[in-house]
């Protein structure tokens, strides 16, 4: 992937009508704030479980907040450049930024590979037996291992010279941007796109017990939402990077190098006409931005800013045993004013039996009197 670095460092040092200098650091607090708050509790669930932590999927989704959290960690130089409106951090600071936005990336993508492949072997274990800790572990060491191998020979381009550019030809340019999207963007992002569906199909071709069914359901959907958000996250930038690069009217420092009368030309990622006030060498270079451009290269920055941010928010709201062990680690204050209160539940009793009728005392039956003459005939029959 082409150094992230130059889309967000340099596109504030044009002369736009955005103020980039006002918007970029409090959308990029915002973001460094609320994405490592999140990324906090995630793990302070994750690791203080022993359950959790002894599952493979948690494992990846430890490494994918981790990577999140490297990318979340580079927005403070966001927040320094566009204060300064121009690089004040050094040579090495700006490899060191490259290297990291690449790798975080890779890191990210990957790691929803691999939990795509986890679940499916989880959902269907005839196929292959599930992953135990061990495969799981390699798989993570694989993972950081392609990503830094793949980031390093971009690195070397990058070009330190009182600002942070890359100086590369086009050629050169489409050799690191094709492969990158293939290999960061597509495949991946097929491979999960497979893998979802056999679970899907699964899923609605075998019944299992009502709680395995729900909570399947459930690990795929935050599965399919974290996809969606890094493919909708990074699609805006790639589709600038394509535009840079095969546009004859789009010029930019993140752009190949061009050359206008035998001068070396670069300007910020905005299409834009130049206009040369003379046609000495000596000359600077003006550059008017669009509007339109302006918009989609602030668009596809707060995307890239807020992608590390969303996937502890899905994780919470898609699992139910998370915010309940997230509630039982907050403090009595939180439980006490934040606790939902219990739903009072109504059930319908069966209609009771009619009363019984009161109850009336018997008709006592009287003695007959026995008169002397009565018992006299009686006496006298007897014999």
């Amino acid at each position: 992937m082409p150094a992230i670095v130059n889309l967000l460092f340099n596109v504030i040092s044009t002369n736009t009508t955005i103020s980039f200098r006002a918007v970029l650091p409090m959308f990029s607090l915002v973001s460094l704030l609320v994405g490592v708050g999140g990324h906090l509790l995630l793990w302070l669930v994750l690791v203080r479980n022993p359950r959790s932590r002894s599952k493979p999927s948690s494992v990846l989704l430890l490494n994918l907040s981790l990577a999140d959290l490297g990318a979340l960690l580079t927005l403070p130089c966001v927040l320094l450049s566009a204060s300064f409106l121009d690089w004040q951090l050094g040579g090495g600071t700006c490899v060191l930024l490259g290297f990291m936005t690449s790798v975080t990336a890779g890191v990210e993508i990957f790691s929803l590979a691999a939990l795509s492949v986890l679940r499916y072997r989880i959902v269907a274990p005839w196929t292959r037996p599930p992953a135990n800790l061990t495969k799981v572990f390699c798989s993570v060491v694989i993972i950081w291992l392609v990503s830094v191998t793949m980031a390093l020979p971009k690195v070397t381009y990058i070009n330190f010279d009182g600002g942070c550019t890359w100086a590369v030809s086009r050629d050169e340019w489409l050799f690191f941007l094709v492969p990158a999207f293939l290999v960061y963007y597509v495949a991946p992002l097929l491979c999960i796109a497979v893998n979802c569906g056999l679970i899907i199909s699964h899923l609605h071709g075998c019944r299992r017990t009502l709680a395995a069914d729900r909570r399947n359901k459930k690990a795929t959907a935050l599965l399919i939402a974290s996809t969606l958000v890094f493919a909708l996250s990074w699609l805006p930038y790639y589709a600038l990077e394509f535009v840079n690069v095969m546009s004859p009217h789009v010029s930019s420092v993140a752009s190949p190098i061009r050359r206008v009368n035998g001068r070396k030309l670069t300007s910020t990622l905005s299409p834009s006409y130049l206009s040369f006030s003379s046609p000495e060498p000596t000359e600077t270079t003006q550059i008017r931005v669009s509007l339109l451009w302006e918009v989609a290269s602030l668009s596809a920055i707060l995307l890239v800013c807020f992608a590390p941010c969303w996937n502890p928010p899905l994780y919470f709201l898609l699992s139910s045993p998370a915010v309940r062990q997230l509630r039982a680690l907050l403090p009595s204050f939180f439980h006490k004013h934040f606790r939902k209160k219990p739903v009072q539940r109504w059930r319908i009793a069966p209609v009771p039996p009619p009363p019984a009728p009161p109850c009336l005392p018997h008709p006592q039956l009287s003695a007959p009197t026995l008169s002397h003459q009565t018992l006299t005939h009686r006496l006298t029959q007897l014999r």
